[in-house]
């Protein structure tokens, strides 16, 4: 049986976060972090440390491959899981549950991921935060500040330079530089700047012109990864909620796609192929918001240094003196629908810090993750969503409305399936 947020697994329930009911927190033993380490210790390369997620897989799932496939599909949490057909086939012999991070936002969890470090130590906090340069908030996934006519790449600045320090797929580590496939239009851009290190970025537009490309990468590869980045179901799910019936034919459209390549690469590659099935976060079905537009907008710009935002979380970035008349009038504003959290209370959820000299937190480093993840934090409960603008205002006849968001740290949004198993196992599902 899958897990699910009426019926957890039992060691899910260690990691409810008694700050907040209904909130969970991140194990970084057994989170995205790892995933990673994982993947080169099935390609034979023993990392510095032990690849904490292979002990969580069942004795199904391999240990060794001589080629992995690395499908990470954004915002595949165990709703979504639920409506497919072969992965959900896979999961008792060849799957396990891990955490996303905080927040759990794609710009944050992705580059949790590909640089297998938590955000407190890959300089990504959030979707729209706060960096010292440009002295400005930016957004994270598109590497602009909002209002701005270009990039910051366009501009001229490398934002790896805001990384805290080198990210696994920074350095050779002794497995050879893998590939990895996302939509055209993302390639090099925005946030592929920083996550991806050495990796050789490729694009496509459809699925299976996708995923044809992995084949030929996996027939031409003696050992090595591959990776294909999907977004269908995070833009489907932003708009149709993740247990929609629309949503069960995407996610077995996609497996049928990939189980069809599986069938078309020889038998030998298949089965020496491992396939590595993870998502960066889940989503949270909105049932009702708060605004953050007219007077609560205009207050906050009055009151604070600057506002960002992931998803469901709110970043308040203050000047000295501000911290407790703007906590007291969030805490007002927010009533019964979240809490806010001072950065004392919730630094810690970004993962394991930089280690001072002495051995204990870097102060410097400190200051830094106060900067970017914010003085207050706030968190909105199971359902509850900002409105970022006046629903009374004219829109188009046809355009989408948000219906799930994530960022948060509920049970759908935190826990994510994870699945290891030989890619020519699909073909019997």
């Amino acid at each position: 049986m899958l897990p699910s947020a009426a019926n957890p697994d039992q060691q899910m329930e260690r990691l409810r976060w008694p700050a907040r009911e209904g909130f969970y927190r991140p194990d970084y033993g057994r989170a995205l972090t790892g995933v990673f380490p994982t993947l080169f210790a099935l390609l034979g390369h023993a990392p510095a440390e032990p690849a904490p997620l292979l002990q969580h897989l069942p004795a199904g799932s391999p240990r060794r491959a001589k080629r992995v496939l690395l499908l990470c599909l954004d915002a595949f949490g165990f709703k979504e899981l639920a409506q497919s057909r072969r992965f959900a086939a896979l999961y008792p012999e060849h799957g396990t549950w891990i955490t996303s991070v905080f927040p759990t936002i794609t710009s944050c969890a992705l580059s949790s991921i590909y640089q297998a470090l938590p955000p407190a130590r890959h300089g990504i906090t959030g979707h729209v935060i706060w960096k010292d340069f440009p002295g400005a908030v930016v957004d994270m996934l598109r590497m602009t500040v909002p209002g701005a006519a270009a990039s910051l790449n366009a501009a001229g600045f490398d934002v790896n330079r805001w990384k805290r320090e080198p990210g696994i797929l920074d350095t050779a580590n002794g497995v050879p530089d893998g590939y990895h496939l996302m939509n055209r239009h993302i390639v090099g851009s925005g946030l592929s700047q920083l996550i991806y290190g050495r990796t050789r970025l490729v694009g496509y537009v459809a699925a299976l012109e996708g995923f044809t490309k992995a084949a030929r990468m996996l027939e031409a590869l003696d050992t090595g990864w591959v990776g294909v980045y999907m977004d269908d179901v995070d833009s489907l799910s932003h708009v149709l909620t993740g247990d929609a019936p629309q949503m069960g034919r995407t996610v077995r459209r996609i497996e049928d796609d990939l189980a069809w390549m599986a069938g078309q690469l020889p038998r030998a590659v298949a089965e020496e192929t491992a396939l590595v099935v993870v998502a960066d976060h889940g989503q949270s079905n909105i049932r009702e918001t708060l605004p953050l537009y007219g007077e609560a907008q205009e207050w906050l710009a009055a009151h604070t240094r600057a506002v960002g935002n992931s998803g469901r979380v709110l970043h308040l970035y203050l000047d000295p003196g501000q911290e407790a008349p703007v906590a007291a009038w969030l805490r007002e504003f927010v009533g019964d629908k979240g809490q806010v959290f001072t950065f004392d209370e919730i630094k810690a959820l970004t993962g394991p810090p930089l280690d001072g000299t002495g051995g204990g937190v870097d102060a410097a480093h400190e200051a830094w993750l106060r900067r970017s993840l914010g003085d207050l934090v706030v968190l909105l409960d199971d359902g509850c969503n900002w409105q970022r603008r006046d629903p009374a205002k004219p829109q188009g006849p046809y355009e989408s409305q948000l219906v799930s968001q994530h960022g948060s740290l509920t049970w759908n949004e935190l826990f994510v399936p994870f699945l290891v198993a030989p890619l020519s196992a699909l073909l019997d599902t």
